[in-house]
């Protein structure tokens, strides 16, 4: 097949999708992936893994949370790379299961971006207050929303350099970490060489056994949440043929500063006393002799959750405004500004982001609890829907005449990758009810994406909504 034969669905999800700017760089769409997933929970949280599954069982578990993500970012590589397009799993869904599956991933994955603003705003006004002491915690909700809206106000090109380097600020820290750990572990700087003994000491690598990678791998695997963020810049970088190597550097980076990070806090931190020490990050700065070490943290932190917070800002202002191109919302939101910019969209997603954070300190017990649980399970959900739609996919491709060579990305042994990826999160979900601090959002989502996919299907139909070609 030649590279400029129409495949139909292809063509579909192109044409629907466009609207927006491409002046993105490769870089900077790799930073979309990097800077929102990396956040808090590495720097403050992770010793809280260790301290459960001990050293070995810590890795293994970050290792199994890597190896399921990469069966879901396979997936979205072939996808986004096909069609590149900011709407992302909304558009596929739409075009490769059903126009009402597309309604219900883009309200559930537009709510829980939203969400994901207020939480990182709220925690990072809370770093504020532990930064300067006093400081109402309502100024800094103030400063950070006004300072997220504007930097999505601007285009995607100079959103992405400024994020592009304010994101790197936190690899350059995972870096330092690293180096500053190896001295460490070999004596040269902080007192005597520790090496590997914390790997074999205490009960040895494996001291909880089974249940305690069992008990983490729920962590391990949400350690790696929002790495599908990449995939809303595709509709934006400057060079679709780069999409392969954004998704594949994105989840490369992530995967790697995440276990050379928690390999270092193992070798350097008794697995008994990674819980209690606080940040594991602030510990080893600090016995390293960096003065100041629990501020400069703080800080990382701060920029971790600023950071995240902006790259869901951009996806969820990019959510909104596909699923308005698909008549999935309000035609209103399909209009963009000047510079490409969906401002319509953005100025709705920060309002809902702004009510979550009124819910979190006026009805925390209630609606706020709601909005927590109604994402709990988004992932697991939204991980299988990919994996569906690049199956689908796939055998669409082949039908309407589709070459395979002419992918610029393909996942490897179709289609083992996608069914394997669909039973990893089957697997997953198991997991998550069997743990009963978990399995609540299980039972509180589940209904509500269901009452949402009904009402869709009443919705679509109603109004005339249709991909093309569905029936295959």
């Amino acid at each position: 097949m030649s590279k400029n034969k129409k495949i139909p669905c292809i063509e579909n999800v192109m044409k629907t999708s466009t609207g927006l700017k491409r002046t993105m760089t490769t870089k900077a769409a790799i930073m979309t992936g990097v800077g929102s997933t990396i956040g808090t929970g590495l720097f403050l949280s992770s010793g809280d893994v260790i301290g459960t599954a001990g050293p070995g069982g810590a890795l293994v578990a970050y290792l199994i949370g890597g190896i399921i993500v990469f069966l879901m970012t396979s997936c979205l590589g072939e996808l986004s790379s096909a069609m590149p397009v900011a709407g992302s799993l909304q558009a596929y869904s739409s075009e490769f299961i059903s126009p009402a599956m597309g309604f219900t991933i883009g309200w559930v994955n537009w709510v829980g971006a939203a969400a994901t603003i207020t939480a990182q705003v709220v925690a990072a006004a809370i770093i504020m207050r532990d930064i300067i002491p006093g400081s109402p915690t309502w100024l800094w909700i103030v400063v950070f929303s006004v300072l997220l809206f504007f930097l999505n106000v601007l285009n995607a090109k100079a959103f992405g350099d400024i994020s592009f380097w304010v994101s790197s600020i936190k690899l350059i820290v995972i870096v330092v970490f690293v180096i500053v750990g190896i001295a460490m572990m070999m004596g040269l700087i902080g007192g005597e060489a520790v090496g590997f003994s914390n790997y074999t000491d205490h009960g040895g690598l494996f001291p909880a056994g089974a249940a305690g990678i069992g008990a983490v791998i729920l962590s391990s695997f949400y350690a790696y949440a929002g790495t599908e963020v990449v995939a809303s810049s595709a509709g934006e970088i400057k060079n679709e043929k780069d999409m392969p190597k954004a998704i594949n550097l994105t989840l490369l980076l992530l995967i790697a500063a995440t276990i050379l990070s928690i390999a270092i806090i193992a070798a350097l931190l008794p697995w008994e006393k990674a819980t209690v020490l606080g940040s594991p990050f602030a510990y080893v700065f600090k016995e390293a002799g960096i003065n100041g070490a629990a501020l400069l943290i703080n800080i990382v932190a701060l920029i971790a959750a600023l950071t995240s917070g902006n790259y869901f800002t951009y996806a969820c202002a990019r959510y909104m405004w596909s699923m308005a191109k698909y008549k999935q919302a309000p035609k209103f939101f399909e209009k963009t500004a000047k510079n490409g910019v969906p401002l319509r969209a953005l100025i709705v997603s920060m309002i809902f982001s702004m009510v979550g954070i009124i819910a979190q300190f006026v009805a925390e017990d209630t609606v706020y609890l709601f909005i927590v649980y109604f994402i709990g399970g988004g992932n697991i959900f939204m991980y299988s829907v990919i994996c569906i739609c690049q199956y689908r996919f796939r055998k669409r491709f082949i039908a309407e005449g589709g070459n395979l060579n002419d992918l610029n990305y393909k996942v490897l042994s179709f289609p083992l990758i996608p069914i394997l990826g669909v039973l990893a999160f089957l697997a997953m979900l198991i997991v998550t009810l069997m743990d009963p601090s978990q399995a609540t959002a299980i039972y509180v989502c589940a209904p509500c994406y269901l009452a949402i996919y009904i009402f869709s299907v009443f919705f679509t139909k109603k109004h005339n909504v249709k991909a093309a070609n569905l029936d295959i």
